[in-house]
């Protein structure tokens, strides 16, 4: 059952469901729990997760879909951008399937994005992972408004720095990882009322209609995040056509 309230030493909207079901897509090599290592030395953060922290942070969806549209978004074409995949297949005297399975023995995951097509060893890597929320430990809503104003009182001066002078949800949700980040770190250092540090931060999915929890996995709580065996994920997945439908995507 999720509850809520506001810190009483922070002034941040806190909240807790434990027990509830959420998914994480992740790569089948890796520990169901993990996140990419990031190094606080970092200078550059582009390709850091919205709010991940030096460490390594977890990322949760709350529905299937939800989950395939965070990792799915990057393969997204831009708006406007020819398809340059069907192009060179027909050049190349092949169908569009046949020539994406070709080329994806070749190229690199990354090779892919922005292209608007995902190969099938894509899915073969990965697995829709259920997660499970532990009983203890705090996230900051982070887009609360009593959050944001928290956020605003004690970060005012380094937000500045960063081109910030109103902090809104455009921010919170926006690409530069320059910000989101640094709040990130801030809120994982901050004592709540109950002794502790936050566990991660609750957010709204850039998406549309659904939430994202950050989980930091060197909290003292992460150990209790519970993960379940991981599915396959098939390119008969209903969730997976309805989100890759709307970023006009192919998934072979």
């Amino acid at each position: 059952m999720t509850a809520r309230r506001i810190c009483s030493l922070t002034g941040l909207q806190l909240i807790s469901d434990p027990g509830i079901v959420g998914y994480h897509v992740g790569k089948n090599e890796y520990p169901p729990l993990s996140g990419a290592p990031r190094d606080g030395a970092d200078t550059s953060r582009n390709a850091w997760g919205r709010y991940d922290v030096p460490g390594q942070t977890f990322y949760v969806a709350e529905t299937r879909n939800a989950a395939y549209a965070e990792v799915l978004s990057g393969f997204k074409r831009a708006n406007g951008a020819a398809d340059s995949l069907a192009q060179d297949a027909d050049f190349a005297g092949m169908t569009l399937a046949d020539y994406v399975e070709e080329i994806a023995r070749e190229w690199s995951e990354r090779n892919f994005m922005g292209l608007g097509a995902i190969p099938a060893d894509w899915r073969y890597d990965r697995g829709l992972i259920p997660v499970m929320l532990p009983d203890p430990g705090w996230l900051v809503d982070v887009e609360d408004p009593d959050s944001i104003a928290s956020i605003e009182r004690a970060m005012g001066p380094a937000l500045a720095s960063l081109g910030i002078s109103h902090l809104t949800t455009g921010n919170l949700r926006g690409e530069d990882r320059a910000v989101t980040t640094r709040i990130a770190e801030y809120l994982q250092g901050l004592m709540l009322d109950t002794g502790a540090t936050p566990l991660g931060v609750h957010f709204g999915s850039k998406h549309g209609a659904s939430w994202c929890k950050a989980i930091w996995l060197d909290h003292p709580d992460a150990v209790h995040v519970r993960t379940l065996p991981a599915k396959s994920i098939l390119v008969t997945d209903e969730d997976l056509k309805v989100a890759a439908d709307r970023f006009r995507i192919r998934v072979f």
